[in-house]
């Protein structure tokens, strides 16, 4: 593999670690997952098709990757609690900082209670910048199929918090706990 392809592979490491890391709610866990698709992908370099993007590929790749983890330690993932969710702000931050991370939390919160595909499509699509074409070919399916898994996956999320949430995107703090 030529440098060039090392580096575009390296390129996508945060995207890859951002993904894994909202499926696993574990630092050091995304960071072992991270290092096996870098590892995988630099091994598998030589067949990629080139019939999707790089970070489409590399993010199918750490999918199967968390789909292994999960398989041998037989576990589905689960959300951590809220102190390990997310590193909260400082206590220098202000107020609306401290809000928007409590917010984040609760909705990567319900984000996990999502069944399994929709969950995937909607973290591909919103975290790691995805398009219906990229997810289906990261999930292997159909564009049409990518576009109603993330359809459902984006209205259950909506009638999820729904249920818990005060939504009023018109506030400056959109989103109260009910």
């Amino acid at each position: 593999m030529a440098a060039v392809e090392a580096d575009q592979i390296a390129a996508h490491r945060e995207t890859v670690r951002g993904v894994l890391l909202r499926l696993v709610r574990d630092s050091a866990l995304a960071d072992d997952l991270v290092q096996e698709t870098m590892l995988r992908a630099t091994r598998a370099v030589a067949s990629m098709r080139g019939d999707a993007a790089l970070a489409t590929w590399l993010t199918a790749i750490a999918l199967n990757v968390a789909r292994d983890h999960f398989r041998v330690t037989k576990r589905t993932p689960q959300t951590a609690p809220l102190e390990q969710a997310e590193q909260m702000p400082d206590a220098g931050d202000t107020e609306g900082e401290v809000m928007q991370a409590e917010m984040s939390i609760c909705i990567l919160g319900h984000v996990a209670r999502l069944p399994e595909r929709q969950r995937e499509a909607v973290l591909l699509h919103h975290f790691g910048s995805l398009g219906h074409r990229e997810i289906a070919s990261t999930l292997g399916i159909s564009e049409g199929n990518a576009r109603i898994i993330l359809h459902r996956g984006l209205a259950a999320l909506r009638a999820s918090l729904g249920r818990e949430c005060s939504l009023n995107f018109n506030d400056d703090i959109p989103c109260e706990r009910l």
